[in-house]
């Protein structure tokens, strides 16, 4: 045998044996991932002893509002849709939320249709009760959210792929336990295409239950049907793919009473004691709660409030109150 021909069958057989042995360690480094994923079922007694002792509607983080707190909450490895009409407060209602969560926990905001110093803006006159905070409470703002509030500063459309590194860097970087996505259509998925959407939401499923956080995502709603007055919005209505609603864990609609809105605009007599807007659960996958709450708007602090219409007999000239954060 010549020792060209030994040359090139050495040659063949390391490049085998290379593709053999990089295959073979792919497959087993595949495999330890899985591996890690199967767990004896005794792994989760102590959390399922909680749920059936305590129930899981007591677990995860509330609401600034009380009498939701017994109804609905955040629980960690979910993803939570925030649906309704564009123009209803869905932003709001969330940023609002964001600064109630900030008591007890982390929260990051990726708000690309806002810019960062509109967003704390907003949130400030929130937490003041009013829309001219006091030099003291930007100090107290200040000390109070450093490392529990973070904003993603994007103000364009963002590649969802960048969205879901972003997502990992905070969860494992900042320990952020909530991440606030406004809205689905800056995350650079296809608004036509029901699959781009459907995958979206799968990995942000996978990113909440991975890093045990939850994702909080908006989602729009198509306009009214035609010659439909006062129509309450749906899951069914949110734009796009129906897997949005299908994978998230909760729906939360966002619904302003539009007769009460229309009734001012055009100068017509408005009963103090309906409520300016309505928060539907349209979907909570580990709950059985689903229903709806009303709530009054005070526009000074941009707050929904947690007033009643017998609480708003005793308020001033029955306006809402702000509430204390």
């Amino acid at each position: 045998m010549s020792v060209a021909l030994c040359v090139n069958l050495l040659k063949n057989l390391t490049v085998r044996d290379m593709n053999k042995i990089t295959t073979g360690d792919f497959k087993n480094y595949q495999a330890q991932k899985q591996r890690q994923l199967i767990k004896p079922a005794s792994t989760f007694l102590a959390e399922a002893q909680d749920i059936l002792d305590n129930g899981v509607n007591l677990t995860g983080d509330t609401m600034p509002w009380f009498h939701t707190h017994d109804k609905f909450r955040f629980r960690e490895g979910e993803v939570t849709v925030w649906a309704g009409v564009n123009g209803n407060g869905k932003s709001i209602i969330m940023g609002q939320v964001a600064l109630w969560l900030t008591k007890t926990t982390s929260v990051l905001i990726a708000s690309m249709e806002m810019k960062g110093s509109m967003t704390v803006a907003r949130m400030c006159r929130q937490g003041y009760g009013s829309d001219k905070p006091s030099p003291e409470f930007y100090k107290r703002f200040q000390e109070d959210t450093d490392l529990r509030l973070w904003i993603y500063d994007a103000t364009d459309a963002v590649a969802s792929s960048d969205i879901l590194a972003m997502i990992d860097w905070a969860a494992e970087q900042k320990f952020v336990k909530h991440i606030m996505i406004d809205s689905l259509m800056m995350c650079g998925v296809n608004q036509e295409d029901n699959e781009s959407q459907k995958n979206f939401m799968g990995s942000l499923t996978t990113k909440a239950k991975q890093h045990n956080i939850h994702i909080h995502l908006v989602a729009h709603c198509r306009k009214s049907p035609a010659g439909v007055k006062s129509h309450t919005p749906s899951k069914q209505d949110i734009a796009g793919s129906a897997n949005i609603a299908n994978l998230a864990f909760n729906v939360i609609m966002i619904h302003l009473n539009e007769a009460k809105v229309q009734a001012r605009k055009e100068g017509e007599f408005v009963d103090p004691f309906d409520y300016d807007g309505y928060m539907i659960i349209d979907k909570q996958r580990n709950y059985e709660f689903t229903g709806m709450w009303g709530f009054y708007y005070e526009p000074d602090s941009q707050q929904w409030t947690d007033d009643t219409p017998s609480s708003l007999k005793y308020n001033p000239h029955n306006k809402p109150l702000a509430m204390a954060w």
